[in-house]
């Protein structure tokens, strides 16, 4: 398993995913697993510049604008992989997170595994201040391609996995455990991709390959 997680959508998101696509593909994962729990989203280009790299065709977002013009932005076949894709969110997966996570959950592109992501449906721009501060104003409603508005409701995972929260507290004490054995999350995505693995497997050489208990992966953290 290829494991990325995604803490914002800054400026240099788009060259990091890329980067740790590539560099996890010349390691021969056979999936990838993408963590966007806990990242509050970021630039909107950025959402839209990482969707393109994990998807072919499609629709990504639909943006309403403030006087009524709309927008809708889709894939231009420059994506990096077609390996089976598992997107991991929670209720702290916001906004730019939300459109990523929208985008390759209603194409078919990935499952997307966790808790219900926040709900904020919304594109601002930052303009600065004289004294060094900036105000955010909200431009843009934006909508999945399936056109949900997923305002204040979010998106509901295909995989609801709810941590308690000891679980929660322990792996937001212990960072370096999200990604491993010890993430029920990150467990519930490897064994929901596990079918489309041992299919393509089955596809590359007609062997019988019996699964172990064990759940290895190579991890990128941006």
């Amino acid at each position: 398993m290829g494991y990325i997680r995604l803490s914002e959508f800054n400026d240099h998101a788009a060259e990091q995913m890329q980067t740790a696509i590539e560099v996890l593909g010349d390691e021969d994962v056979e999936a990838f697993v993408l963590d966007l729990r806990n990242n509050p989203g970021g630039l909107y280009q950025a959402s839209v510049e990482i969707s393109r790299m994990w998807l072919r065709r499609g629709p990504i977002v639909r943006t309403v604008y403030r006087e009524g013009e709309s927008e809708a932005i889709t894939a231009n076949r420059t994506d990096l992989t077609d390996l089976p894709l598992a997107v991991l969110v929670n209720g702290q997966s916001a906004s730019s997170s939300e459109i990523v996570t929208g985008a390759l959950g209603d194409n078919d592109r990935a499952v997307v595994v966790g808790s219900p992501t926040f709900g904020k449906a919304l594109v601002q721009s930052l303009h600065g201040l004289a004294d060094g501060s900036g105000i955010a104003v909200t431009v843009a409603h934006y909508y999945t391609p399936n056109g949900t508005d997923i305002s204040t409701k979010g998106i509901t995972p295909d995989v609801q996995v709810d941590l308690t929260d000891q679980e929660r507290r322990t792996l937001l004490r212990n960072p370096d455990l999200l990604g491993t054995d010890a993430d029920p999350q990150f467990l519930e995505a490897v064994e929901a991709l596990t079918p489309d693995v041992l299919a393509r497997r089955d596809d590359a050489a007609p062997t019988v390959v019996i699964p172990t208990s064990e759940t290895p992966r190579l991890g990128q953290t941006l």
